[in-house]
């Protein structure tokens, strides 16, 4: 979890400490902090698969390119 949805998530957390919230708008914040965590996930898997897949590339020597492309 990265610190803007842990922040969000401990001031969740206050306010519901504090009954502050109803019900529903307590059950609406447990999802959207559920939703909120899943996307922070799978934002950091694609990076990675991104990282990956440039890294990945053919790579040939310029000596190489240079016969390939004469």
């Amino acid at each position: 979890m990265n610190d803007t949805v842990l922040q969000l998530a401990n001031e969740a957390k206050k306010l519901k400490e504090e009954e502050q919230l109803s019900p529903e708008a307590t059950k609406l914040i447990d999802q959207l902090l559920e939703e909120l965590e899943t996307l922070a996930r799978q934002n950091v898997n694609l990076r990675k698969a991104a990282l990956k897949a440039t890294s990945k590339q053919s790579r040939m020597s310029s000596k190489l390119k240079d016969a390939l492309y004469e």
